[in-house]
């Protein structure tokens, strides 16, 4: 990722990079989830802790290279579309867990998203927003405000929360969204790397739809009337609390 600086003589930069032809984020046996990813990439765990240096981001700054991350992800789907996802499965395999989720019953419909989101999360984003739609928790699309009978929901919400815990979420940190890293450092000569700047977004796109889950679904099943359904959003949400330090 790097910065030009545009003629007429005006102040403002323009960021952009050059499409990459290969895969960013690869997922193996040592690196199997994003947040393992990229650690030895120069900028990769970056933070901004105070006040003063994070008012060095600017609304206008952060908007940019949150522009240019979507712009970097969605070449990172598509290169991964082409190549098959460098995952274990078999175009066969795929295409009876991709059939599965869409026209199987309730029950293989979430065991599929759930495999397909634990097989590989990044690239594969879309699974995981259908979990949400169906838990009622969606981020955007139609299904964003609908809120499911008790059933679907609780068999969603089980899976998301297995996914937060064993796949999706450290268990060391809370999240870090993109106000909260240095970008302003590279607003000159200094290069940043797009697979840290697709790691960085792709963390915030996970810390956005874990607030949802938890004040959508969680939040609204505990303020309902379902005696059942609170039982269990409230054993979901002291697990959750053990074992992760995000949304506390």
């Amino acid at each position: 990722v790097h910065q030009s600086n545009p003629k007429n003589g005006t102040t403002a930069t323009k960021v952009g990079y050059k499409p990459h032809g290969t895969l960013l984020v690869q997922f193996t046996e040592e690196t199997p989830t994003w947040y393992d990813c990229g650690r030895n990439t120069i900028g990769r765990d970056d933070t901004v802790e105070d006040t003063e240096k994070k008012s060095k981001n600017t609304r206008e700054m952060v908007s940019k290279y949150r522009q240019l991350a979507d712009e970097i992800y969605s070449h990172e789907v598509s290169l991964s579309r082409q190549s098959g996802g460098g995952d274990s499965f078999s175009d066969k395999d795929e295409k009876w867990v991709e059939n599965t989720m869409k026209r199987g019953t309730l029950k293989d419909r979430v065991a599929a998203m759930s495999v397909v989101v634990g097989m590989d999360c990044m690239h594969k984003i879309y699974a995981l927003d259908m979990l949400f739609d169906l838990a009622g928790c969606g981020i955007g699309g139609a299904e964003m405000g609908a809120v499911p009978n008790s059933r679907v929901g609780q068999m969603a919400s089980e899976a998301l929360s297995d996914l937060f815990v064993n796949t999706l979420l450290p268990k060391d940190r809370k999240l870090i969204s993109l106000e909260s890293r240095p970008l302003y450092l590279y607003e000159g000569d200094r290069t940043l790397s797009p697979r840290v700047l697709l790691l960085w977004r792709f963390e915030e796109m996970i810390k956005i739809r874990y607030a949802s889950y938890l004040s959508r679904y969680l939040g609204r099943t505990l303020s309902g009337e379902d005696e059942a359904s609170k039982k269990s959003a409230l054993a979901t949400a002291s697990g959750l609390l053990m074992q992760i330090p995000e949304g506390e």
